[in-house]
């Protein structure tokens, strides 16, 4: 039989494990390459608690002692996957930027056109894709993945468990990082707007030197072919573009974290 000493120091173990384990589910929920589709729900749930396992134990004596209360510990269960979503939220800027640049550049090249025939179908961005994977290609090779893990200790000491609190810092944060994938995205994309921009130009002119010219059929095959050869060469500034985002991500998530603790900032 255990004693209440050694009871009670079981239920807190179990109540500070069950807290972490929510705040990693929190980011695997809103995390891009955590919760992509292609790893399946079972390896999730598996590293979910391998993560807890790896992250509880050495933060078992540190954290403070947490009331065993309903409601508070509903409270502080919903706080926590906050925590983690944040987190997951912030890891996201490489591959939404990578995605709105592919956007951008779909449309402008022309591999969207199939919506002006259906615009429900939901035709996805080919080139979005494109740059999706090579950001996740990157992530990997830069150990984007350590990082988020480096993050999720390193934010159990900077926002304890009974510690939280949205400040203005937090909101301003979470701004800033939507102005941050709107301006990442268009550097990704100018080389090829810039192409795409001289040679609608380039036949405007056309058109006015020779009229009997069909410019619309030609534009369809013309921007296509300078489109992906622009891609093709600027595959290196890409690189250079994308691995500067992820420094951008990691500063950000940084920030974010020591925000939501007030006596830090």
């Amino acid at each position: 039989m255990l004693d209440s000493n050694t009871l009670a120091v079981l239920t807190a173990k179990f109540l500070i494990a069950t807290l972490i384990m929510i705040r990693i589910s929190g980011m695997f929920a809103t995390a891009q390459f955590w919760g992509h589709m292609a790893i399946p729900m079972q390896v999730r749930m598996i590293l979910i608690l391998i993560l807890t396992v790896a992250v509880a134990a050495p933060f078992w004596n540190e954290q403070p002692k947490i009331e065993f209360h309903l409601w508070y510990l509903v409270l502080l269960a919903a706080k926590e996957f906050i925590i983690g979503a944040a987190i997951g939220f912030s890891s996201n800027i490489v591959f939404w930027a990578a995605r709105f640049a592919g956007g951008i550049i779909d449309f402008d090249l022309g591999y969207q056109t199939s919506t002006l025939f259906d615009p429900e179908a939901g035709a996805p961005t080919l080139v979005g894709e494109i740059y999706s994977l090579a950001a996740f290609m990157l992530f990997l090779f830069f150990n984007g993945h350590h990082f988020i893990i480096e993050s999720l200790f390193m934010s159990i000491r900077a926002v304890p468990l009974t510690t939280f609190e949205f400040t203005d810092s937090t909101y301003q944060l979470m701004i800033k990082i939507s102005t941050t994938i709107l301006i990442l995205g268009i550097k990704i994309a100018a080389p090829v707007l810039v192409a795409m921009f001289c040679t609608n130009l380039a036949l405007a002119l056309l058109a006015r030197i020779a009229p009997q010219t069909n410019i619309f059929m030609l534009s369809f095959q013309v921007k296509i072919a300078i489109g992906l050869l622009v891609l093709f060469v600027t595959v290196p500034l890409l690189i250079m573009t994308l691995k500067f985002a992820m420094t951008e991500m990691q500063e950000q998530t940084m920030k974010i974290m020591m925000s939501m603790n007030p006596v830090r900032t």
